[in-house]
């Protein structure tokens, strides 16, 4: 508690939220510059590449996003060519979503450009240093 009073009004999750926005701000000029896809988009397709098909909706609860957003990122990416989304056969009033082949493989090319971009920053720490955040950001994500 000491060390959080220390600091002032900030705290550790001020600046843990700081290094995510510059993060994915980041990855998302190196993701638009490379294959013309964001960074949102990229959650989207990680989404289905884990669990397809998958509903608008069941996309949005997964990342947290509202539907409208997910909408607006689904119709960009199925102009691509990346996404399909077609009708459920037992229930027309429901929409599946789910990875085209095209789709498949930018995903694979967004997860290798988004590696090499997290080593290259985890380079910064000893292993020490990694194990030691690496805990604590799964402690915090677990008590959520």
């Amino acid at each position: 508690m000491n060390a959080i009073k220390k600091r002032g009004p900030y705290s550790p999750l001020t600046s843990l939220h700081r290094l995510e926005f510059i993060l994915q701000h980041k990855s998302d000029t190196l993701l638009r510059n490379s294959l013309r896809v964001g960074f949102g988009q990229v959650q989207i397709l990680q989404a289905l590449h884990r669990s397809v098909p998958l509903s608008q909706r069941a996309i949005a609860q997964k990342l947290y996003q509202t539907e409208a957003n997910v909408s607006r990122q689904l119709q960009l990416l199925k102009k691509k060519g990346l996404v399909s989304i077609t009708r459920n056969r037992k229930d027309k009033r429901l929409r599946e979503t789910a990875l085209t082949a095209k789709g498949g493989k930018a995903f694979a090319k967004a997860e290798k450009i988004l590696s090499a971009q997290h080593k290259e920053l985890l380079k910064l720490l000893d292993d020490r240093e990694v194990k030691a955040f690496d805990r604590a950001v799964s402690h915090l994500l677990k008590a959520l």
